[in-house]
This record gives structure tokens, C-alpha cells and sequence, in this order.
């Protein structure tokens, strides 16, 4: 019989950024265990709101089935004698099942045959089984954070105020998480009526909306809000830029949502710079700016979590907390400009950058030093004092009020002290990227400033062994590696990171450390970030490491290795070569122990094959030099081309296993020249 299943659990206010995973990971995993149960059903929608987490499966099959188990025996070979009679072993497994050794069947396939019998055993009732794979959802949520609450020793995101379970019209008398099912829901917060009592499960959610303009379904309620935001920024001929983040945030704090408009005053938008305003506007007070033609306008949207006849109230209030925000922002940034950025660069002494690596003035010292460093005459003065401004910021007093806003109150401050734009840019760059898929740092000076930032920071937590463990990276070191990779490939930085990072470590003096050691362990880290980072990118974990596995350092070269190589590894030609390899790389290992490493003795050639093979090495070696230079490297590869015949020659005639040991470890050497000449380019090893 098809029924309308009804479950939603009713809780404190749910954690606004998780509330999509958690109503996903529940109906996936949901999902899953009515697969796992082979319960049909012809879809199921999901709810969320901040205080509620439903499901409703529609025209679920609620009849009860019968399964088949199968009981497998010993083998045919084991359950009969010779003469057809059953084996002891046979009567022991019918015996231990509970059946006559006659009613035992037989199953044959292509791994062998044994005897069987299959047992027929009824479903669990779906009203006992429905609470438990509910139950076993919900628990299943991949979310670390959890908490306890009262006596109930049970872990949940927020306590669980309510449970109500209802198969068409019929509570399920069963409990989650020891509550008791009913079938009352909570109404809105401000009602007057607390809960409000359902008759049939297909009820849902139209009685929320009808009572009290509650919209349960997630999706909805976002496109409604957006809807709104964009119809009343029409009303002054305005137009908005719906932030994704703020609008996911807001959607997941209410449930009865109405769009209002509120306004500030205009003197707020010439005295404030437009980026902080917009941020006080989205970040600090969850509102969505209104322009009109890329002009802030002198309004705001926000979402009320309430439907009143009026609103001038809300409406009053929130333009209360607006002014009272703007004010303050206009108070610390009069107060922050009465001395320049330059002269809070002092004041960073008394900052710890951290316990064991100094201040942040420590810290500013060892940025001008590195971008002296990774800079060339043309730009060397104006990065330096990108540098040492570079954190002054951070003492100011909208800073410590917004401590987002680092970097962009820097670069503000660095243009009202009349410092050059491009110097301002990099102080606000420098902290980009500050997630994974972030965007980039536009300019040079700003993409050097923040891989010199990232660089001090990789070093100064390497040395003193606060180094990243399993999912554990309080100090985002992965983040800041991920930084430099994204950076210096798409900027094109040629820089020596090697150089850079043994340098950065004796910026610190202290004289104990091992700066071969630690350097040595930030790139194998650096390493590991880049090969994630192709990974991600849809590159072949193997070709990813035929290049990493040489230990390169640049990583343009890195980038442009790994690119074409994995283009040529699709060609017909790199089959050939890669044979050529393989079989030079299987001999040298085979003689492994055996190899002198003289130089090539041109006395001892004699034959005409190995003379050729030898000219072929002198040639490529002539003909790629430029190219290797210019790292042209498609081209060398083409050029290994030429190889084919010599080595195949070489092979087909001489016999490297020659009576005299010095011929034969002439021959070995030889071919070591070859597969060297591979291998500057990468560890062809791992391509085969």
C-alpha cells in the first residue's frame, strides 16, 4: 500500500552555515537506508529551517515483504560420498539450519557448487524500521561538532525540542533519540500558538505557510528572498549585486522571510570608502547594498524574519543599529588618520607574531629582506616599502574592530598618506589568496608581497616544528603553500624558492637552526601541495609524478613539464619512446651493482652500433642545449624521436654481456648516457 511518510525534527536554532549540509547529508543518507532495505518509494522532498530538519517520502510502500535469505552449504565435492550418500559435513549444516538434508538445493557457477537453501523471513514492520533508519541518518551526518544536552546523554548539532513521525494519518508511536514521536510541529517563534497540530502527514508544509507564512522548503524560501531583494531594489531604480554567501547565510536564519527596505544617510557614502562600507552593509549587519549605475545609494535590504500588516518598527530599528555602526566606523577612521600608517610601524614591536618567532615588527624586517630578495632594480624601493607598511595596519583601531578588513584598511590609509596606488595595492594583495579558489593578487607587487608573506610564515612555523598533521593545520600552512603554487604559476614568478626559503630561515638568527633540514622539509610540503593541486586540476596522478619525483624547484618549469608531458602521453610516438626507455631502464637495473661510472672510453667501441648510438648523444645533446635553456621542452621531446633507430640497432647487434669487463661496462654506461638524457626531463620510469 503507497502512504505519505512524514519526519521532522524540531530544534533549538541550527547553526546558520550548516544548515544546507546537515538537511542534505540527513536525506542522503536516508536515501541510502531505504535502499539498503529495499523500501520503494516515488520520491522524497526535504525541509529546513533554523529550527527544523524534515522529510516527507511520498507513496512509500508500506506492505509487508518477504525476503529471501540464502544459507550456503559446504561444497558438492564435500557434502557426498562416492556412492551419492550425504557426507557427515552435509548433515551437520542442514542440521545446524534446521532442515532435512532432502530439502537442500544446489547452486552451480562458474567458482564451483555447493548446496544451498533458502529461507523465507518476513520484513520488519516499516513503522518499527522507519524510526531506526531515521535514527541511524541523523547520527550518520558528517559533522564533528556535536553537542549533549539535560540528562539525555544523546549527541546532536542544537538540542532536539520535538520529534514528529506520521505515516499518512497515524503517529508512529516509536522515539528518536529517546523522544517520543507526536504529531504537533513548531510554529513560528513569535506565535502566539507554539505548536501547531497536523491530521495527515500530506499536510506538510502547506500548513506552516498557511498558518504563519512559513516556508520549510529550503530552496523556496531562497529564490523568494532573492526575488524580493531584486523586486525592491526596482521600487527607488536601483539594482542590487546579491552576494551568494550573504544570501545562503540569511535563507538559513529565517523561515517566515520579508524583504524590507531601509535607508542611512548620504554623508555615510562620501566620508567611508565604498568596499568598507559594503562590507559593514553585508558582513557586520547581514543587509544587501542598492546601486545605481555602480553607485552606492544611500539604502539597504534586509530580510526580517516576520510578516506584519506594519513594519515601520523593524524598519526604524534597523536603521537604529545602521547609524549606530556607520558612526563608528567614521569615529575609528578619524581617529586612525590624526598619525600616518608609517608611524604605527614602532608600535608593532609590542605585537607577538607568535610566542617563538618574534613580533610583528620582526616579522615586517624579514618581509622587507625577502622581497629585497625576489625583486628586480625596477621595483626593489617601491616593494621594500610595500613591506615595511605592510602590517601597520594591523594595530589601527578599525582593524582590531574589523579584523577582516586587514589589508584593505592598510592600503586606504597608505593612499590618504599619499603613497604610491601600486604600493597601496600590494599592502591590500597581500593577503590573497585567502581560501582555496580565491581570487589572485591583480598586480606583481602584491602576488610578491604575498608569496614573501606565505614564505616567512611556511618558515617560521617549519622551524620550530609546528608542522601540519593529518587534518590538523591551526596556522593554514596548506593554505599558505596552495598560495605560493597558485601565485607563482599564474603570475609566472621566476623565482628560486630553494634560495628564498634557506635565506628567509636565517632572517630569523637563530644560530641552532638546521636550515638544510628545514628547507628540505618545506619543499617536500610544497611537493605535496602541488601534486594535490594537479590532481585537482584532472592531471595524471602518473605523469604528476614523474616530474615531482626529480625534485625540481621551479615551478614554472614543474608547470610546463607537467602539461606537456601530459599532451605528448596521448601521441603515438610516445609509445615507442617509452619503450626505448623501459628497456634501457630494465637492463641498468639488472646490472645495477655491477656499473663503474667511468667516462665513455670511444677505444673501446667496436662496433659500428654502439658508435652510432654514441654519436646520437653527442648530437642531442648539441642540438637541445638551447632548447633545454629556452625549456622548450615539446620540442626535446620530438627530438628523442631520433633515438629509435640507434637504440634498436644497438640492441639487435651488440651484446652488452661481453667477455671483457671493461667493454661491457663501456656499453653500460653507455645506455646510463641515454636514459640520463630521459630523465632530465622527467622519470620516464613511471610512465611505462
Amino acid at each position: 500500500m503507497k502512504k505519505t511518510f512524514l519526519v521532522e525534527i524540531g530544534t533549538e536554532e541550527l547553526p546558520a552555515k550548516i544548515l544546507y549540509h546537515l538537511i542534505i547529508s540527513f536525506y542522503e543518507n536516508f536515501t541510502n537506508e531505504l535502499k539498503l532495505h529495499n523500501i520503494k518509494y516515488k520520491k522524497i522532498d526535504y525541509f529546513a529551517t533554523p529550527r527544523r530538519l524534515a522529510l516527507k517520502i511520498i507513496d512509500i510502500d508500506s506492505s509487508e515483504k518477504i525476503k529471501k535469505i540464502l544459507k550456503k552449504g559446504p561444497s558438492l565435492k564435500c557434502s557426498f560420498n562416492e556412492n551419492g550418500t550425504p557426507t557427515k559435513s552435509a548433515y551437520s549444516w542442514a542440521q545446524h539450519i534446521g532442515i532435512e538434508i532432502n530439502k537442500a538445493s544446489q547452486l552451480k557457477n562458474k567458482k564451483g557448487s555447493w548446496l544451498v537453501h533458502y529461507i523465507k523471513q518476513k520484513q520488519e514492520n516499516i513503522e518499527i524500521l522507519l524510526p531506526k533508519i531515521i535514527e541511524i541518518s541523523l547520527k550518520n551526518i558528517n559533522i564533528k561538532k556535536l553537542m549533549r544536552w539535560e540528562v539525555n546523554n544523546t549527541k546532536f548539532f542544537r538540542p532536539i525540542r520535538n520529534v514528529l513521525m506520521m505515516l499518512d494519518n497515524k503517529i508512529i508511536n516509536s522515539t528518536i533519540f529517546n523522544i517520543f514521536a507526536n504529531n504537533k510541529i513548531h510554529n513560528h517563534i513569535s506565535s502566539k500558538e507554539k505548536k501547531i497540530y497536523l491530521n495527515h502527514a500530506q499536510e506538510y508544509p502547506s500548513i506552516l505557510l498557511k498558518e504563519n507564512y512559513i516556508i520549510a522548503d529550503y530552496a523556496i524560501r531562497k529564490e523568494k528572498i532573492k526575488t524580493e531583494i531584486k523586486e525592491i531594489a526596482k521600487t527607488i531604480n536601483g539594482y542590487t549585486q546579491i552576494n551568494d554567501v550573504l544570501l545562503e547565510e540569511i535563507n538559513s536564519i529565517v523561515e517566515s522571510p520579508k524583504g524590507l527596505l531601509a535607508t542611512f544617510e548620504e554623508k555615510y557614502i562620501e566620508y567611508i570608502p565604498n568596499e568598507i562600507l559594503i562590507y559593514i552593509i553585508e558582513k557586520q549587519q547581514k543587509c544587501f547594498p542598492i546601486y545605481n549605475k555602480k553607485r552606492l545609494l544611500p539604502y539597504f535590504i534586509f530580510i526580517a524574519n516576520i510578516n506584519l500588516k506594519n513594519n515601520n518598527q523593524i524598519i526604524l530599528g534597523n536603521e537604529k543599529v545602521m547609524k549606530a555602526r556607520l558612526s563608528d566606523v567614521i569615529f575609528f577612521l578619524n581617529k586612525d588618520n590624526k598619525i600616518k600608517l608609517l608611524d604605527y610601524l614602532p608600535l608593532l614591536k609590542k605585537v607577538l607574531f607568535h610566542k617563538n618567532l618574534g613580533t610583528l615588527y620582526d616579522k615586517t624586517m624579514r618581509l622587507q629582506s625577502l622581497v629585497d630578495l625576489m625583486s628586480n632594480s625596477s621595483n626593489k624601493i617601491d616593494l621594500i616599502k610595500s613591506a615595511m607598511l605592510s602590517k601597520c595596519d594591523l594595530i589601527t583601531d578599525m582593524v582590531f574592530e574589523f579584523p577582516e578588513l586587514q589589508g584593505i584598511i592598510g592600503m586606504y590609509y597608505a593612499i590618504k598618506n599619499n603613497e604610491k596606488y601600486e604600493i597601496a595595492i600590494a599592502i591590500k594583495e597581500q593577503y590573497l589568496p585567502s581560501f582555496s579558489g580565491d581570487k589572485l593578487p591583480s598586480s606583481i607587487m602584491g602576488s610578491i608581497l604575498s608569496v614573501a608573506d606565505k614564505i616567512d610564515t611556511l618558515c617560521g612555523m617549519f622551524s620550530i616544528n609546528q608542522i601540519p598533521l593529518s587534518n590538523k593545520d591551526p596556522f593554514a600552512l596548506r593554505r599558505a603553500a596552495l598560495g605560493i603554487i597558485r601565485i607563482i604559476i599564474n603570475k609566472k614568478l621566476s623565482l628560486d624558492l630553494k634560495f628564498l626559503i634557506c635565506n628567509n630561515l636565517k632572517f630569523y638568527n637563530k644560530k641552532e637552526l638546521n636550515y638544510t633540514l628545514i628547507s628540505n622539509k618545506i619543499m617536500d610540503f610544497l611537493q605535496l601541495r602541488l601534486s594535490s593541486f594537479y590532481e585537482k586540476k584532472g592531471y595524471n596522478i602518473k605523469v604528476i609524478q614523474s616530474v615531482l619525483s626529480c625534485k625540481p624547484i621551479d615551478l614554472l618549469d614543474i608547470d610546463q613539464k607537467i602539461r606537456i608531458i601530459s599532451d605528448f602521453k596521448t601521441t603515438e610516438q610516445s609509445k615507442s619512446i617509452f619503450l626505448i626507455i623501459k628497456r634501457i631502464s630494465n637492463i641498468l637495473k639488472i646490472h645495477k651493482q655491477h656499473i663503474i661510472n667511468n667516462p665513455i672510453n670511444i677505444n673501446l667501441m667496436h662496433m659500428e652500433e654502439e658508435k652510432m648510438l654514441f654519436k646520437e648523444i653527442k648530437n642531442f645533446n648539441h642540438d637541445t642545449k638551447k632548447l633545454f635553456i629556452e625549456k622548450n621542452y615539446k620540442t626535446i621531446l620530438l627530438r628523442l624521436k631520433n633515438f629509435e633507430n640507434p637504440i634498436n640497432n644497438f640492441f639487435n647487434q651488440v651484446q652488452i654481456n661481453h667477455c671483457n669487463p671493461e667493454i661491457k661496462n663501456n656499453r653500460l654506461i653507455l645506455l646510463k648516457k641515454v636514459e640520463k638524457i630521459f630523465f632530465n626531463i622527467a622519470n620516464f620510469s613511471f610512465l611505462y
